[in-house]
């Protein structure tokens, strides 16, 4: 998807290492990644900006979902490398973008199985007994599940893409030329930088934003007993002024309430599944590191 487009490349690189140094950031904390094609189904009764320092977070995602494997063929064996070259101790967050061990995997050897010496290994057959089988794709044993926070929603410090060690991953993930050699995006680079350098109590989870991004959803129920009173609002944007009358009655009526909603006043697109119970979504491996919805 995409990969075919230069531009593309161009993009990604340029989310992945370079927005941050923009000039017109300089004077900014923290930003908000606003995209085209995008929906938001839900009132924001607080400043998320606030919030987020209130917390002391550093990042906040509202959809995860998986990569395509075939974009992103190397990219674990580089940030693999560098949370190992840096002998960086998992914080808890690393592990949510790991496939599961097989159960058995320490198990130990036999003690009836003879010890294969090393001039052995060269004469026996791939398969031997007393030879395991290396998966290509594992690096120290760990395999990447594909799973990354869709950073065309992202609210963050923007101290922390500006610290040195986000640039020394983003510089080593450069020099590898997966940028242009495959087509590595910002979002998997975002997402493993911080499974390497943050912990679970940096990040929050947005589940009371509704959003949407082409055919993703992420859109909660709305919390019972916890609506505010809407206050009618006509747009500016519409010139119409039938059409924003229209749009103004749309959403004076939302969605009913529902037991462990968390949404206020959101009315869903009802086209497409919610990413939460999808196929795909990564909120799963969320909630194991996280230990539940909410954000720890």
């Amino acid at each position: 998807m995409y990969g075919g487009m230069e531009s593309y490349h161009h993009m990604c690189r340029f989310y992945s290492g370079f927005f941050y140094k923009h000039p017109l950031l300089d004077k900014y904390k923290w930003y908000w990644r606003v995209e085209p094609e995008i929906s938001y189904f839900c009132d924001m009764t607080y400043d998320p900006f606030i919030e987020m320092e209130r917390a002391n977070k550093t990042y906040g995602f509202t959809i995860a979902v998986k990569e395509l494997k075939e974009t992103v063929p190397n990219i674990f064996r580089y940030a693999s490398a560098y949370k190992r070259k840096n002998n960086l101790k998992s914080k808890g967050l690393w592990e949510m973008f790991l496939e599961p061990q097989p159960e058995g995997k320490e198990k130990k050897e036999s003690d009836d199985r003879k010890k294969t010496l090393p001039n052995e290994i060269l004469e026996t057959e791939r398969g031997h007994q007393n030879i395991e089988e290396i998966d290509p794709e594992a690096m120290e044993g760990e395999k990447y599940n594909m799973c990354h926070f869709w950073s065309n929603f992202e609210i963050a410090r923007l101290d922390w893409f500006r610290s040195k060690e986000y640039n020394e991953f983003f510089e080593m993930m450069d020099r590898s030329g997966g940028f242009w050699m495959e087509r590595w995006g910002d979002a998997p680079i975002h997402s493993l930088a911080a499974g390497a350098l943050l912990g679970v109590k940096d990040v929050h989870y947005f589940r009371d934003f509704g959003y949407r991004h082409t055919t993703i959803q992420h859109c909660p129920a709305n919390a019972p007993t916890r609506q505010l009173p809407r206050i009618p609002y006509l747009e500016k944007t519409t010139d119409d002024p039938k059409e924003r009358a229209e749009e103004d009655e749309y959403w004076a009526t939302p969605d009913t309430p529902k037991e462990n909603g968390v949404g206020c006043r959101c009315r869903c697109d009802t086209d497409i599944r919610d990413v939460e119970g999808k196929e795909g979504s990564c909120m799963n491996e969320w909630v194991e590191v996280a230990g539940g919805w909410a954000s720890p």
